[in-house]
């Protein structure tokens, strides 16, 4: 369903029925559907060039997502902590966002939930920590590792196939049915 602004014409009406009866003027109620404009190439290009304009939100120097609050969704790095532990979490940040990217692409396009994320950030450290112990020579730290990235990595593509499947029945989109 395109989104509407709260003003638009086809969301407050001149009062009719009942309510011109009870003395309104204007009212806002919801159209119906067969009054409501399919989506148009024109709309989706105007969404896009707004999404151009507005830069990736969550890359170095954007504002667009500044003051959202905290997110569960960030691999964090302690400044103070050892060089090393730092070159483990930037490596984490940049499987994760990888995977991200890949998960969605499979998936249909969709936005990954945050239990997604969250997967994929517990999938992403401990796939780094693996990485670190297996060039350190530790086989059994990496494989320990190892072992439970991929248990992370499995739950976040079942999430993201349980949710993805939900999507294409609107089970997420339309709790209540409203469009069929």
């Amino acid at each position: 369903m395109p989104r509407m602004a709260l003003t638009s014409p086809t969301i407050i009406r001149a009062a009719h029925g009942l309510a011109k009866d009870g003395g309104a003027i204007l009212v806002a109620e919801t159209p119906p559907l067969d009054e409501i404009p399919p989506p148009n190439l024109a709309d989706t290009e105007k969404g896009l060039e707004v999404r151009r304009k507005r830069g990736r939100p969550f890359a170095k120097g954007n504002s667009a997502a500044s003051n959202k609050g905290p997110m569960l969704t960030r691999i964090t790095i302690d400044p103070d902590a050892p060089e090393e532990v730092r070159k483990i979490h930037r490596r984490a940040q940049t499987l994760k966002a990888k995977r991200e990217r890949e998960l969605s692409v499979q998936h249909g396009g969709m936005i990954l939930s945050t239990g997604v994320k969250t997967e994929l950030i517990s999938w992403a450290r401990a796939q780094a920590w693996a990485d670190h112990y297996s060039r350190l020579g530790d086989a059994k730290q990496a494989l320990l590792f190892a072992e439970k990235a991929s248990g992370h990595n499995l739950k976040a593509i079942g999430i993201a196939e349980r949710e993805a499947k939900a999507d294409q029945h609107n089970i997420i989109t339309d709790p209540l049915g409203l469009t069929r």
